[in-house]
């Protein structure tokens, strides 16, 4: 029971810090970027998944930005339960095959996110990524970094997030 207790409460202190890492950064760029990384470490990805059991998490940034490149590109071979990241830096267009999407707000606004069966986890940087079908967006309120919950896009790409995780979400939709 005590174990069990532990362990609740050192996920819930992760949770915590996936928003007070993504204010400590110093700039808007880098807290986008550790932000995504962090969030990663919370995700319930589904069986068969990955190719292999040490395949690395390949995280997609679609930007058109240098300080959200260079922010991203630093990321590289951070472990991500206990896979190595990759990153590829996109320009306005369509993704590769990503296990992570993120779109920057820098990125040109005409695009869509598939909402497809694929488990490939979408965070969005900008105004309505929710309404058109991604599954984290990140809103900036106060000068601190929050996030908003679209659980039906991850369910129906068979992905979890941790319940503490959604417990620090401003919003979560069903």
């Amino acid at each position: 029971m005590r174990a069990r207790w532990l362990r609740r409460l050192s996920v819930t202190l992760a949770a915590a810090a996936c928003v007070a890492q993504a204010q400590a950064p110093a700039s808007e760029a880098e807290a986008k970027a550790k932000f995504a990384v962090t969030l990663a470490r919370f995700v319930q990805w589904p069986a068969g998944a990955f190719a292999a059991e040490g395949a690395p998490l390949r995280l997609c940034v679609l930007q058109d930005s240098p300080a959200v490149a260079a922010a991203f590109a630093s990321q590289r071979g951070v472990p991500v339960a206990g896979r190595p990241l990759t990153v590829s830096l996109l320009g306005p267009g369509a993704p590769t095959a990503c296990d992570l999407l993120f779109v920057d707000g820098s990125a040109a606004r005409s695009y869509a996110v598939a909402a497809g069966e694929a488990p490939m986890l979408t965070i969005g940087a900008l105004d309505g990524f929710l309404s058109r079908g991604g599954m984290v967006e990140l809103v900036n309120v106060n000068d601190a970094l929050r996030f908003d919950v679209n659980l039906k896009a991850l369910r129906t790409a068979h992905l979890g997030l941790s319940a503490q995780v959604l417990k620090l979400a401003r919003q979560v939709r069903e």
